[in-house]
């Protein structure tokens, strides 16, 4: 979930890892699946990494983390 600094719920994620893959090495991370433009434009405002398919968000995981 991602929440605006007033408390107010902007957006809800599928997946989260807020502190990365691996806790403190990796940026926040998400899995947005069928989200439409808006939810993934809150998310990336957040500070998250996005992906919207599960193939994508395997090659990130496989390559980065």
């Amino acid at each position: 979930m991602v929440v605006s600094e007033t408390g107010q719920q902007l957006a809800v994620i599928d997946l989260a890892w807020p502190t990365g893959l691996q806790e403190g090495l990796s940026q926040p991370v998400a899995l947005l699946i069928d989200e439409g433009h808006e939810v993934e434009e809150i998310v990336s405002n957040a500070g998250y990494r996005f992906y919207t398919d599960m193939d994508s968000f395997k090659r990130y995981v496989e390559t980065e983390a």
